[in-house]
C-alpha cells in the first residue's frame, strides 16, 4: 500500500536521522585531564592542561537524536519496527547532530604551549513544528487539513547542514605559580560545506468549505513557503553522480572558537607541591565555541512564495498538483498553482554553525573521583526567521567519575535544551571509550528515540608527563 505524500516525507526524515546521527557530545571526557584531544570540543584551552605531552585519537563517532515527533517501537530488534506521527495536538520537534572523526592529534611542544589538529565530518539536522492536531485517522493532506480547522495557523521548518572540517588549535599557559594555572587558546576551522538545506511553512491560515458530495476542500489564505537546498546534488546527478562534481561544487568557509581555563588549589601547609595538571582542586574554563557560517548555493527552483491565490483546493488538486515530484523545479512549478507570488532565491544562502558559550567547572575530590559540571548557552535560536540557525543540543551536563589515565567509569546526568531528562553511562578500558547517552537503551526502552551513544579509539602513551614530588625535589637540588 503506497504511503500519502506526509508520511513519505516523514519516513524519509526518519531514515536520515537514524543513519547520520553521530555526534560531539562525549561527556564522559567533560573537564578530564586525560580527555587528550577530545577537551579540543569543549574549550580550545584545555589542550594544554592534559596530563600526558601528546595523543591521538584514531577514530571515533557519537550518536545524539532528540524526538517529539515520532512514536516508534520494535527498536530493540525484538519486533518489527513501526511508527506514527505522536498523537494529540501539541509542537513537535525532531534533531539529529553528527560527527565522525579521523586521526586526530594533540602534541605539546614545551610545557606551557601545545598544538592540535582535528579533521571531522559534521552535520546538523532539526525539525521543528508549531502545534498541531494528529490522530491515526489521518491519511490524506486533505483530512490532515480537516482535523486542525481549529489550529490557528500551521507553521513548521526543516533545516539541514553538513561539512567537513580541518581544525588548527593552539592552547597557552599565561600565568602559573605554585598554586594557580591560567591558560587561553583558540582554534580556527577550514570549512568544506558539503550540504544545506532548508524548508519552512509560515502561518499558513485557510478556511474549509464542503462541495456538493460532501467532500471537504480548503481555501488558503495566508502565509509563506520556502524552499532550497545546495545545488551540488543536482550537478553531480545531471554528471552521473559524479562524486569529483559534487565535492567540486562546494564552498569554503572558515569557523573559529577561543576559551581560557584556571587551574588552581589550597596551599598545603604540610607539603609544597607545585600546581599540575591532575592534583588541581578546581577548574574552570569558559569558551565561545563555533563561531561561523557554512555557505551554499541554491539549486536551481528554490523558490520564497507569498500571497496565496485563495482557490479552493481540492484532494483531487492536491493529487494532480503534487504527485510524482522528483525535483525542486517541480515542486516550485507546482506551488505557482497556489500561490500569487513566487520568487527564486538565486544567491548563496548561509547556515549559522551552532556558535554557544561553554561554561565547565571541574571538582577533584582525590582518590581519582571527580565531579564536572556544563552549562551550554546556544547563541541562536532554530526558529524560522530570515537567518537559518544550528544549535547544539546540550543544556546542563552534570558528570561524576572515577578515573585513571588508562581505565574510567562515569555517569553524565544531561538536562538537554528540548527540556529532555536523560542518564547516561561510559567506560574506558585502555584505549577504547564507549558510552550511552540514556542508558534506557541497555533495557530496550528506546521507543522515544531519545539519546544516542559513542565509541573512540585513543592512544596515548605509556608515560605521563605530570611531576610528582620527588621530580620536583630533584629539579631543585
Amino acid at each position: 500500500m503506497e504511503l500519502p505524500l506526509q508520511r513519505k516525507m516523514l519516513a524519509c526524515l526518519f531514515v536520515f536521522c537514524c543513519k547520520y546521527c553521530i555526534a560531539q557530545n562525549y561527556h564522559a571526557y567533560n573537564g578530564s585531564p586525560y580527555a587528550g584531544i577530545f577537551s579540543l570540543y569543549n574549550n580550545p584551552a584545555s589542550t594544554v592542561n592534559t596530563a600526558f605531552r601528546w595523543d591521538v585519537n584514531v577514530v571515533s563517532l557519537q550518536g545524539y537524536i532528540s524526538n517529539k515527533l515520532l512514536d516508534v517501537s520494535g527498536l530493540s530488534g525484538k519486533d518489527t519496527i513501526r511508527w506514527n506521527v505522536t498523537e494529540g495536538t501539541s509542537k513537535r520537534y525532531l534533531h539529529g547532530i553528527a560527527d565522525v572523526e579521523l586521526l586526530n592529534f594533540r602534541f605539546n611542544i614545551d610545557k606551557k604551549t601545545a598544538v592540535a589538529f582535528a579533521l571531522r565530518g559534521r552535520t546538523y539536522n532539526h525539525l521543528k513544528t508549531d502545534a498541531f492536531n494528529w490522530s491515526d485517522t489521518v491519511t490524506t493532506l486533505n483530512s490532515f487539513l480537516h482535523t486542525n480547522t481549529n489550529v490557528q495557523y500551521l507553521q513548521g521548518f526543516t533545516t539541514h547542514s553538513g561539512w567537513v572540517e580541518a581544525d588548527f588549535n593552539i592552547a597557552r599557559v599565561l600565568y602559573e605559580d605554585m598554586n594557580n594555572k591560567f591558560s587561553a587558546g583558540i582554534t580556527i576551522g577550514y570549512m568544506r560545506n558539503l550540504s544545506g538545506a532548508f524548508a519552512a511553512l509560515k502561518r499558513i491560515t485557510y478556511t474549509e468549505q464542503t462541495d456538493a458530495s460532501g467532500n471537504f476542500i480548503q481555501i488558503i489564505n495566508g502565509g509563506t513557503a520556502t524552499a532550497t537546498y545546495s545545488d551540488n546534488y543536482d550537478l553531480a546527478g545531471n554528471n552521473n553522480n559524479s562524486i569529483k562534481t559534487f565535492l567540486k561544487n562546494t564552498l569554503s568557509t572558515f569557523n573559529f572558537s577561543i576559551g581560557a581555563e584556571w587551574l588552581f588549589k589550597k596551599p598545603n601547609i604540610y607539603e609544597d607541591e607545585p600546581i599540575t595538571n591532575t592534583n588541581y582542586d578546581w577548574k574552570i574554563g569558559v569558551s565561545i565555541l563555533d563561531i561561523g557560517k557554512s555557505k551554499f548555493n541554491p539549486a536551481q527552483g528554490s523558490f520564497e512564495a507569498s500571497v496565496p491565490k485563495s482557490l479552493p483546493v481540492s484532494e483531487v488538486d492536491i493529487e494532480r498538483r503534487f504527485k510524482n515530484i522528483g525535483s525542486l523545479q517541480r515542486l516550485r512549478d507546482s506551488i505557482n498553482a497556489t500561490f500569487g507570488n513566487v520568487q527564486d532565491i538565486a544567491e548563496a544562502f548561509s547556515i549559522s554553525t551552532p556558535t554557544r558559550f561553554l561554561i565547565n567547572v571541574d571538582k577533584n575530590f582525590g582518590n581519582n573521583f571527580y565531579t564536572n559540571a556544563q552549562l551550554n548557552i546556544n547563541f541562536f535560536s532554530t526558529e524560522p526567521m530570515d537567518k537559518i540557525n544550528t544549535r547544539e543540543l546540550n543544556g546542563l551536563t552534570v558528570t561524576p567519575r572515577w578515573e585513571k589515565k588508562n581505565i574510567g567509569f562515569y555517569m553524565p546526568v544531561q538536562f538537554n535544551t528540548q527540556g529532555n531528562l536523560l542518564v547516561g553511562g561510559a567506560v574506558k578500558l585502555g584505549p577504547l571509550l564507549i558510552g550511552l547517552h540514556n542508558l534506557d537503551w541497555l533495557f530496550g526502552r528506546m521507543d522515544k528515540l531519545r539519546g544516542g551513544g559513542y565509541i573512540a579509539i585513543h592512544i596515548k602513551p605509556k608515560d605521563s608527563t605530570e611531576k610528582t614530588r620527588m621530580d620536583c625535589a630533584a629539579d631543585v637540588r
